[in-house]
């Protein structure tokens, strides 16, 4: 049986409610197995039954096992739908914050399936993805109920966290396995460019730069751009590697000189990286400088013909 949250599918019922303050209780409605349904007040679960109040007021509760429902559908927290706000606006560390208060008020109900506390304990997580906490993601990681989360996509993101490990672990071997073993799976493009970079920093790692600057580019255009963080350290790590290449360094000194050599590699990587600052500089840093050691590159764009 599945757990959801009304405002999903009852949106001309919707209303956001509050996490409690005090004793802790929150609206749900419960849907028996010939479509009829009650709204309670839920004060506790575990994964075989629910207590609940029948009135917010009510000073008696009642005991039913989940068993005896065909679902149960929990209001969505405000909080909640604020926290979602502040990571759909890409502000991670306050989006943390706010998942964090959902996890923690709604443990009563946490084993639900998908209820306002596993939803916001595995957003949390995606938070610490996003600022590149990666050690405390790992410790999240370890507390994590995953057993009420049943939604398909942040099941496989949970599969996709053992990637994110080696990359903290920095065990580059087997980070490139787990990379290729994802990459032949079915995954929507905000996951494949994970593990594209995922895979670039695996090879980059074992000093196969060359390999690892076309995994990057799958990191930067797998989502069309919709992975703002992905596709930024894709792009600084592509840049890192130009930079840090000897051929590359060569290139610049005998741009615009007798030297130059128009058809090199060296030539064709160093106008690849001065594309690649102006671009990051226009939109894909999102706000984030181009780091200083990288706006050399802005002067070599290739000079248009005629």
């Amino acid at each position: 049986m599945k757990i959801h949250t009304f405002a999903a599918l009852f949106s001309a019922l919707t209303l956001a409610v509050s996490a409690q303050q005090g004793p802790f209780q929150t609206p749900a409605l419960l849907i028996d197995k010939e479509g009829g349904f009650s709204r309670v007040w839920l004060v506790a679960a575990t994964k075989a039954s629910i207590r609940y109040r029948e009135a917010e007021a009510a000073v008696n509760t009642k005991d039913a096992k989940i068993s005896g429902f065909s679902s149960i559908y929990v209001y969505q927290p405000r909080e909640y739908s604020v926290a979602v706000d502040l990571f759909q606006a890409r502000k991670y560390e306050e989006a943390k914050a706010k998942f964090i208060e959902v996890k923690e008020s709604f443990k009563p109900i946490q084993t639900l399936e998908n209820s306002p506390a596993v939803l916001a304990a595995f957003q949390e997580m995606e938070c610490l993805r996003k600022l590149g906490d990666l050690e405390g993601l790992a410790a999240a990681l370890q507390t994590f109920v995953k057993d009420p989360l049943t939604r398909e996509v942040q099941l496989r993101q949970l599969e996709l966290y053992i990637l994110w490990d080696a990359v903290r672990t920095k065990s580059w071997e087997r980070l490139e396995i787990l990379a290729k073993e994802r990459a032949n799976t079915r995954l929507p493009g905000d996951q494949r460019a994970q593990v594209a970079y995922c895979h670039g920093l695996a090879l980059e790692g074992q000093d196969r730069s060359e390999e690892a600057l076309l995994a990057y580019e799958t990191a930067m255009t797998a989502d069309g751009g919709a992975s703002e963080v992905i596709a930024r350290q894709a792009a600084l790590r592509v840049l890192a590697i130009h930079h840090a290449d000897p051929a590359v360094q060569g290139a610049i000194k005998v741009w615009g000189t007798k030297d130059e050599n128009k058809n090199s590699k060296a030539y064709a990587d160093l106008t690849e990286a001065a594309g690649l600052a102006e671009l990051f500089e226009m939109s894909l840093g999102a706000g984030t400088p181009l780091p200083p050691e990288y706006k050399e590159f802005l002067k070599y764009k290739p000079k248009k013909e005629g």
